[in-house]
């Protein structure tokens, strides 16, 4: 699908959270609990209701205790503060991390930026009513509110949220020694133009990509490749790119050793904000020691089959539309397999 109105273009950077690379950690060899323990007092954690009303979750749905027991969903935020004084800052990446214990895998779904949701507070165009990009919940809200919102528009029991700033990506990529990425020649010389900008903002000297093909990336280049977005499918290949890059850094953060990943964290876990308690998070890191957890499976929101997705338009301005009882229904098998039935 392409859009007839282009969006102004907005720095982009890729969410990688920390947290989940302590989860990651906990797949490899050099994941232990003492040492993930040692490193969860330096999260940020912030207090939210576990009402199942406040959080938009509808009981009458989940009724079955086992899907809460097997299936831990949590809501990742990556934002672009700019000023958390001032603004909350827009979601612009937005996932679900799903740990199955059933099917002993965890699942990532992304969250188109550009989607249209409801039941949300309108603002600029969309202001006085209840729609708006669903890009917008943090700054409208912060945490709470966004579990809200995601529950309410995709029909989830979602309980937690993590969430980070942008601007540690680059640094993740380099301190995993980079990832292998195969890059298309359309999206070489868009990939050199944010290139160009990150370094100018880090005062470093620009490593450009000179041709396409399978090759060695490090942290600003695979920052360049992630924020394409107007080459291919756009907001839909974009996030496509940054599920790549994130699967190959997964990929290599389960093989560093302690004193690699303990630099790493103790620089980025003092920006993370979670609902979660210490506790929730040992216990779901054990379980994926225990369990030997390796498989990490993909999925995007809204897909891109016919009648799933649309181009919709507010007073002159683009939105993405979709189709919530088909996405919703993928999107309940992707996550809860065979028990999705469970789910009403």
């Amino acid at each position: 699908m392409k859009k007839n109105i282009k969006a102004k273009k907005k720095k982009k950077k890729i969410i990688i959270i920390p947290v989940v690379i302590l989860i990651i950690l906990a797949i490899g060899a050099s994941g232990t609990l003492l040492f993930i323990n040692s490193k969860l007092s330096k999260v940020n954690g912030v207090s939210i209701s576990k009402k199942p009303s406040d959080l938009g979750i509808k009981t009458q749905n989940f009724d079955d205790s086992n899907i809460d027991k097997n299936y831990t969903n949590i809501l990742l935020l990556g934002v672009d503060t700019r000023d958390p004084n001032t603004n909350l800052g827009l979601a612009d990446s937005i996932m679900i991390l799903t740990i199955d214990k059933t099917h002993n895998k965890i699942k990532i779904t992304s969250l188109m930026r550009d989607m249209l949701i409801d039941n949300i507070r309108g603002e600029g165009v969309t202001a006085g009513t209840t729609q708006d990009r669903i890009n917008v919940i943090y700054k409208e809200g912060g945490g709470q509110y966004s579990i809200k919102a995601i529950n309410d528009n995709f029909d989830m029991n979602i309980k937690d949220y993590i969430k980070v700033n942008f601007g540690d990506f680059d640094k993740i990529v380099d301190a995993v020694g980079g990832v292998d990425i195969d890059i298309s020649s359309d999206e070489v010389k868009v990939a050199n133009g944010y290139i160009d900008e990150v370094s100018k903002l880090q005062n470093v000297t620009p490593q450009h990509l000179t041709h396409g093909g399978l090759q060695h990336l490090n942290g600003i280049q695979a920052l360049g490749y992630c924020r394409i977005r107007y080459v291919g499918n756009e907001d839909f290949q974009r996030t496509e790119r940054q599920r790549t890059v994130l699967t190959a850094v997964f990929k290599k953060l389960s093989s560093l050793n302690l004193v690699q990943a303990s630099s790493m964290l103790d620089t980025i876990l003092p920006d993370v904000e979670t609902s979660l308690s210490k506790t929730d998070m040992l216990s779901e890191t054990s379980s994926i020691i225990i369990n030997k957890t390796k498989t990490i499976e993909q999925f995007r929101l809204p897909e891109d089959k016919p009648g799933y997705n649309y181009t919709t338009t507010i007073k002159g301005t683009y939105f993405l539309g979709w189709n919530k009882a088909l996405n919703n229904a993928d999107l309940h098998k992707f996550i809860f397999e065979e028990d999705a039935s469970k789910v009403k």
